[in-house]
């Protein structure tokens, strides 16, 4: 755990920790296609990222369209010789029921054909790549990685007496030391752990750093001022 000691009277060091980090597999095996993404690449919520091979499921979709197709012809068709005292009303149900089932097998094979892709979770930076096309996936492994970055939080470990000062909504300075002109940004308390790590005797804040110019870096160390224990 990190061990925190004051730079300077009041002064706090402390490290920018991405908003969202994702680990992103897919729910089905399969082989990689193509994939859509380099690391680097800003992608936002629901952008297909890497496709599999899908030649069958789409097939099967083919297939299951043709089934529903008929199956909704001889509903409707079993529906107007009931209504013409034709027909039974166990027949139309049958074949109401029959076209239900279709439909659903219909979306089932819809569904297995969208997992054929991934997409993105979240808006973000893609900063891991692990597949290239031709290679096999199993079930659940990692592809991607990707980091919310649009917005950050500062981590800090505060004394106890510090700590205790601090309430979630606060506002308060930032520096980058890092940064060029301006190094100074502003957050907010998100976040006080109720919790005191056993072995420093610390307790862990985090507040919350709009970064909308993507200039703060993850790992980037930033320094607050918190009130003297």
């Amino acid at each position: 755990m990190l061990s925190v000691a004051m730079t300077q009277a009041g002064v706090v060091p402390g490290l920018i920790l991405p908003l969202h980090e994702v680990k992103m597999g897919t729910p089905v095996e399969g082989l990689v296609k193509e994939v859509l993404v380099d690391e680097g690449d800003t992608v936002e919520s629901g952008q297909p990222l890497v496709r599999l091979v899908d030649d069958l499921e789409k097939l099967d979709v083919e297939r299951a369209e043709k089934v529903l197709e008929k199956a909704k012809f001889d509903h409707e068709a079993a529906q107007k010789l009931l209504k013409e005292n034709i027909g039974t009303r166990e027949e139309a149900l049958r074949k109401s029921i029959e076209h239900d089932l279709a439909r659903i097998q219909r979306d089932a094979a819809v569904v297995r054909v969208e997992q054929k892709t991934l997409k993105a979770p979240l808006q973000g930076v893609v900063v891991s790549r692990g597949k290239e096309p031709g290679e096999a996936v199993q079930l659940h492994e990692v592809l991607l990685e990707v980091v919310h970055i649009r917005q950050v939080e500062a981590q800090f470990y505060l004394e106890p007496a510090q700590a205790q000062k601090v309430k979630s909504g606060d506002k308060k300075k930032l520096r980058i030391p890092s940064l060029p002109e301006p190094r100074e940004i502003e957050g907010e308390v998100v976040f006080l752990d109720p919790r005191m790590d056993a072995e420093s005797g610390l307790y862990r804040v985090k507040l919350r750093v709009d970064n909308a110019d993507l200039r703060l870096k993850a790992g980037m160390r930033v320094e607050a001022e918190f009130a003297q224990p």
